[in-house]
């Protein structure tokens, strides 16, 4: 019988790759990744998704880690979804961001009385002074993080591209919901201008770098839509996840069935 190389996509980006926007949920509410790895099998292609997630991640993360994410696995499609922690924040580096958020922080009885009493209120303060301010900076100033990320993101494309020759897909930055509106009065446009930047980046280097559509598959075009898609104002609903898996498999199946290795193999006649 014929077997099939196994098909290799690795998913980088935020945590708006696995986590949803109401937590808790059913084992059976999957991730996007694990969505299209269900798909990818369904159609009988044998697939194998490896996804790395990582809450705060800026985009140069990307170009940091794209030797360790690519050269020794050798995936066959390569999903980034990316940009979106800078449509976020005008003001506070990372780190900042990362040392008032991080999940990692160990239970001991100084360093909870610590980001309890100071760092959680200095936080939240910082991000009230930073919803006062992005309602009014110019935005041309603000969208500087997201040209910085755009260009970070186009070289490991590039990197990932010369050296392997991966199908890559660029995944929009779904437009806020009402909560992130709210908290960051200029996200939005933000938004609008780095989806505008990967599509005009997958145009100029060529059809095996792709764009998928985050907003249109949701409906986030439609203001009304966003609060079912997004019930936290930034991540996906279990259905959002769903959907946006399904147009993943949509979008990378007709590559793979084009590609050589990946179609179904023979067995050798024996030798003797």
């Amino acid at each position: 019988m014929a077997e099939r190389l196994t098909t290799r996509v690795f998913v980088r980006g935020a945590s708006t790759v696995g986590w949803s926007g109401r937590m808790g949920g059913a084992r059976t509410e999957l991730g996007f990744p694990r969505v299209l790895e269900r798909e990818l099998l369904a159609r009988d292609h044998r697939a194998e998704v490896r996804s790395v997630t990582v809450g705060g991640m800026p985009t140069s993360a990307v170009l940091k880690r794209w030797e360790h994410d690519i050269v020794g696995w050798s995936p066959d499609v390569v999903v980034y979804m990316v940009g979106h922690y800078e449509t976020l924040h005008v003001l506070w580096p990372n780190r900042l961001e990362r040392h008032a958020n991080h999940f990692r922080w160990l239970p001991r009885p100084l360093r909870t009385l610590y980001r309890r009493k100071v760092l959680r209120p200095v936080w939240r303060n910082l991000v009230r002074f930073q919803t006062a301010v992005d309602a009014h900076v110019p935005q041309r100033w603000a969208q500087r993080r997201v040209r910085y990320a755009v260009a970070d993101l186009a070289r490991a494309v590039k990197q990932a591209r010369e050296i392997q020759s991966p199908l890559v897909v660029l995944m929009e930055t779904p437009l806020p919901g009402s909560y992130a509106r709210k908290l960051f009065p200029g996200m939005e446009v933000r938004v609008e201008a780095y989806n505008r930047m990967i599509a005009e980046l997958a145009d100029r280097l060529g059809e095996e770098v792709r764009v998928l559509p985050t907003n249109a598959v949701l409906g986030l075009h439609d203001l009304g839509a966003r609060d079912d898609a997004l019930p936290d104002g930034f991540h996906f609903s279990a259905p959002a996840h769903d959907a946006v898996g399904r147009a993943l498999a949509e979008l990378v199946q007709p590559w793979i069935e084009r590609q050589p290795h990946l179609q179904p193999i023979e067995p050798h006649a024996d030798a003797g």
